[in-house]
């Protein structure tokens, strides 16, 4: 009989405390969360792009129901312009603005669909109307090669507007999600 053999405890990437989640994030200064290269008042400004994409790749490891919360420790204290109400306040405008953002993409994106498909039901309209005005053969020939290539443009057309209809909405759909969810997400600043 094979003896069971207690495997060690596997470490976790992110600590678990309160019954959420901790993402934990180290900067030297608290500019370091913002993009540098916007020129509006820090509330107000867009955050870095590494600083964002860790938030969003730490998010998808977990399951959507997986409450978490974000840590974020600076090295240097805190100061009048970039206090940690500030800092949190800007975070969630920057999520607030993404998630207004996404709506817009998400309802460009369908009506954008919606379009394509109503073109394809009217190509494929048509190419039905003229295969079928074509002349009847007995005989397996050009004519019925042709009123066939024409029936499977016809349907070949309304082939992608269906897919994104029905399928490609859904990363779009994804990341509002996740941005909504950063909403609501608690996030303490901690300075040295």
């Amino acid at each position: 009989m094979k003896a069971f053999v207690k495997e060690p405890k596997k470490k976790q990437r992110y600590r678990h405390s309160e019954g959420k989640r901790w993402i934990e994030v180290r900067v030297k200064n608290p500019y370091q969360l913002f993009d540098a290269r916007d020129p509006a008042p820090f509330r107000e400004r867009d955050l870095d792009d590494d600083f964002v994409e860790y938030i969003l790749s730490s998010i998808r490891e977990f399951s959507f129901s997986t409450p978490f919360k974000i840590i974020v420790y600076v090295e240097e204290t805190e100061t009048k312009d970039l206090s940690k109400n500030a800092i949190q306040e800007a975070i969630h405008s920057y999520f607030a603005y993404k998630v207004d953002l996404q709506k817009k993409d998400l309802k460009t994106f369908m009506k954008r669909a919606q379009f394509f498909l109503m073109i394809g039901i009217l190509v494929l309209v048509s190419c039905v109307g003229i295969a079928q005005s074509l002349p009847l053969s007995t005989q397996p020939g050009p004519l019925g090669i042709l009123r066939e290539g024409i029936v499977i443009f016809g349907w070949v057309s309304i082939w992608k507007p269906i897919e994104l209809i029905l399928f490609d909405w859904y990363p779009h759909y994804e990341k509002l999600r996740i941005y909504r969810k950063m909403l609501e997400t608690s996030i303490d600043i901690h300075f040295s």
